[in-house]
């Protein structure tokens, strides 16, 4: 009988080995693929962050688009998608972990994609009374590992100009923020902590401004801590120059966060 069972092990193990093997070849592969020039379009088309790279970070931003691509779903929800919405997910994702290229979301299986905006019951009909007020999510409990994105929010997010805000990005800096185990506006394991003090203290101060009127801010930033950080990532990234010049405090603190000091985000307009 034991023989049988170490049999049996040795088999399942060999298996499982020969499986991880294909998967990794397979993997290699894709990534070992030159970048689409159609791909490159859309990016320069649709991407301040990408446009505002020099050539050599340019390169390595496709490499970890296609690494998000490769290894990881992305599915509709009742309408379709195209290369271009994939590129904007990817996209959402890398660009605030660009300067940690080893990061490619532990976390995220599955990226869905809704038609429009949805109510807390995941629901995007439209009838009188409903109200659809959501255009991103982090799922928990039986969502885990999933993101789910607006699709009409997504693409007015990258089209080419600068914004304030992007769904993509506020999405996935809530799991940057999710990694020290608490989305609570302060990520820990990209924050030094000497600087937890001074950020939380520029939150509340910059808390005060939106709440009188005297701030550009997205006023969501008011329901939490947690809000407030995706919320100014997604300023912070999508238009840079201005954020800069409206916020220089904050503006250090987020390059401090997300280390993009070394790394030409700024683009002018």
């Amino acid at each position: 009988m034991d023989l049988i069972i170490t049999f049996f092990a040795v088999t399942v193990l060999s298996a499982v080995l020969v499986y991880a093997r294909k998967k990794r070849k397979a993997l290699e592969e894709k990534l070992n693929r030159n970048f689409p020039e159609q791909w490159r379009t859309i990016l320069k088309q649709r991407v301040v962050f990408y446009g505002g790279l020099n050539d050599q970070d340019k390169a390595l931003f496709e490499k970890r688009v296609q690494l998000f691509l490769a290894t990881k779903n992305i599915d509709a929800i009742d309408t379709d998608i195209d290369d271009t919405i994939r590129l904007m997910v990817a996209c959402s994702a890398v660009i605030p972990t660009f300067a940690f290229p080893g990061y490619n979301y532990a976390n995220v299986n599955t990226v869905l994609i809704y038609p429009n905006s949805f109510d807390e019951q995941f629901q995007t009909q439209r009838f009188e009374g409903h109200q659809e007020f959501i255009a991103g999510m982090v799922g928990n409990r039986f969502m885990n590992g999933n993101v789910i994105l607006s699709k009409p929010d997504l693409v007015k997010a990258f089209d080419g100009l600068p914004h304030n805000e992007n769904v993509g990005i506020h999405e996935f800096v809530h799991l940057l923020d999710k990694e020290d185990g608490a989305i609570d506006g302060v990520p820990e394991l990209l924050l030094n902590h000497r600087y937890v003090g001074p950020w939380l203290h520029e939150i509340k101060n910059e808390i005060k401004r939106i709440a009188n009127g005297k701030s550009d801010i997205n006023p969501y930033a008011l329901t939490s801590n947690a809000e407030f950080l995706a919320v100014v990532s997604e300023y912070f990234f999508s238009n840079p120059y201005k954020f800069q010049k409206r916020h220089p405090e904050l503006y250090e603190f987020l390059s401090t966060i997300f280390d993009t000091h070394k790394v030409n985000v700024v683009t002018r307009t």
